[in-house]
């Protein structure tokens, strides 16, 4: 009596099992370094500036952690010749004449991947060729792609086009005049340009827009630079992504002795037995506060010398009509102008 099929089969599986044979092994995943989209580009001067974000992952999600370069990639396009489609299918061909005519304007690594390092962007500098006289510049296009040790590349980023323009005129004759309301720069006009303001706090720290780009005044008012310090500015004249050789660097120091601005929305709420005072702070950090308080016409009793909330509770005010006033005080010392707010006790 032959056995059931099944038990046949069940045999069959067991005796391959048996053989040992091992399927042929997978190939290693190989990590690529993401993709670089975010690339763009401004004109400083005569240099061309591209910023792009400092690649940290791999195409599937892993932290990259054997970077070991980022190249650079140029490439002169004739007048004319720019257009070469759009979509998906342009931006292949553009990255195709990259790689075939294009050319490495440079190798970011160790101390110069270094250099180029801003916070979580890269920065990299390109010199403008010079440009004769009644001639126009080619088309710069840029391309950057990431490598890890082994040498495995990433694919080239987004492609940034840009076209050389006259390097804009630089401002002259900035002044400064530190206000209680913070530091007001002006200087000469530069007609058709915008303007942008710099800053730093010492010779050592990077400059860092203060203003927005293109104001169109040429006139700023800084009112985040703290007292206590001095300030170096500079200015450029701007217009269409293309920025001029900074101003000469001006220094301005900038003395705390400006008084805080006073508090507001001050208010004196009586209640059983006591009265409650509520304002809203002085906008200027560190700030304490002094309270005062008198009776009809009388003297000012000192209530708080360096009080540090908003809100203060009167826990024994006399009966009758009560004043009180509140000045608020900065690190250094400097008082605001006193604010006043009255209210009838005991009633």
């Amino acid at each position: 009596m032959r056995p059931p099929w099944h038990l046949l089969l069940a045999v069959g599986i067991v005796a391959l099992a048996a053989c040992g044979r091992k399927a042929p092994p997978l190939p290693p995943i190989v990590e690529v370094p993401e993709t670089t989209t975010n690339l763009w580009a401004y004109q400083d001067g005569a240099e061309v500036v591209l910023t792009w974000a400092y690649p940290q992952l791999t195409r599937g999600g892993q932290q990259l952690t054997d970077l070991a370069r980022v190249e650079v990639w140029r490439l002169e396009v004739p007048s004319g010749q720019e257009q070469v489609g759009s979509g998906p299918q342009g931006e292949d061909l553009r990255r195709q004449l990259m790689l075939g005519r294009g050319k490495l304007a440079a190798r970011l690594e160790e101390t110069s991947l270094q250099a180029a390092t801003r916070g979580s962007s890269l920065t990299y500098r390109d010199k403008l060729p010079e440009m004769p006289t009644g001639t126009s510049l080619p088309s710069l296009w840029y391309a950057v792609r990431s490598r890890r040790e082994d040498g495995t590349p990433s694919a080239l980023s987004n492609i940034v086009s840009w076209q050389p323009r006259p390097v804009p005129p630089t401002p002259t004759g900035v002044v400064a005049e530190p206000q209680a309301g913070g530091i007001a720069l002006s200087w000469g006009e530069v007609p058709g340009f915008g303007y942008v303001v710099e800053r730093r706090g010492s010779t050592a720290a990077p400059w860092e827009a203060v203003s927005a780009i293109g104001i169109e005044k040429p006139s700023y008012l800084d009112t985040t630079a703290e007292q206590g310090q001095a300030w170096n500015y500079r200015v450029r004249s701007y217009l269409k992504f293309a920025a001029s050789p900074p101003s000469q660097e001006l220094e301005v120091p900038y003395p705390d002795i400006y008084p805080p601005a006073p508090v507001t929305s001050f208010i004196c709420l009586p209640e059983p037995g006591q009265v409650q005072l509520r304002w809203e702070a002085s906008p200027e950090p560190k700030v304490t506060y002094k309270i005062f308080r008198r009776q009809g016409e009388g003297g000012w009793n000192h209530l708080e010398e360096k009080f540090q909330g908003t809100e203060y509770t009167d826990t024994a005010p006399p009966s009758g009509e009560v004043e009180y006033a509140v000045k608020a005080v900065d690190a250094a010392g400097n008082q605001s102008d006193a604010v006043y707010c009255k209210v009838r006790t005991g009633t």
